[in-house]
């Protein structure tokens, strides 16, 4: 089975360069520009899989209008506890950070915290696509979940950072079930050849 994992497209959080995880923030205008601007790069799919954020339904309908959708709530963000809203850069020189990071302070989800959840995630749409007989699905979410679900799952070779995707960027993806596997085949969306973010 081919999943695509797409991130979704830009916040007014992202412009800012700010911590959004459990923030229920809406796409920006230039989100809603770089969605439009996607969705011809994209193939049909069989079904959708999304975060239940606000973010992602509005990201799912400008990428695939009209597919029917069902919402994984493990695909919601990771939940940046005292880092929310917090200028991205900054934030990260702080010991805050390194103690959140470490799962050493809360309220929050440290990483590693996410991992289970996100890999839990993959597993009901793993085994519901199946059931379904699709070949091909998307799932749109967030960065910080795609990023410790490769992380865990994804090459040795790459760390949590390695698989930062950008805003309306994905990657293609063999999934196995039984155990479970993931074998990322490539990118989609507005992913560079560096796959650094556009933004």
């Amino acid at each position: 089975m081919e999943l695509l994992l797409m991130r979704h497209s830009i916040t007014p959080g992202n412009l800012a360069r700010r911590f959004v995880g459990s923030s229920d923030q809406p796409l920006a205008p230039e989100g809603e520009a770089l969605a439009r601007k996607t969705a011809p790069l994209l193939e049909p799919v069989e079904h959708l899989y999304r975060s239940p954020m606000l973010r992602c339904r509005q990201t799912a309908e400008l990428l695939w209008p009209g597919v029917e959708t069902t919402v994984i709530d493990d695909l919601r963000e990771t939940d940046f506890g005292p880092l929310e809203g917090m200028d991205n850069s900054q934030a990260k020189q702080t010991e805050l950070y390194r103690r959140w990071s470490r799962g050493e302070i809360g309220p929050g989800e440290a990483v590693e915290d996410s991992r289970p959840r996100a890999i839990q995630a993959i597993r009901t749409i793993g085994r519901d696509a199946a059931e379904q007989g699709w070949r091909k699905v998307a799932v749109v979410a967030h960065g910080g979940l795609f990023m410790g679900l490769l992380a865990q799952c994804g090459r040795p070779d790459r760390s949590y950072c390695d698989w930062l995707l950008p805003n309306c960027g994905g990657y293609r993806v063999t999934l196995e079930t039984d155990p479970l596997e993931l074998l990322v085949t490539g990118t989609v969306g507005q992913v560079r050849e560096e796959n650094r973010p556009i933004i």
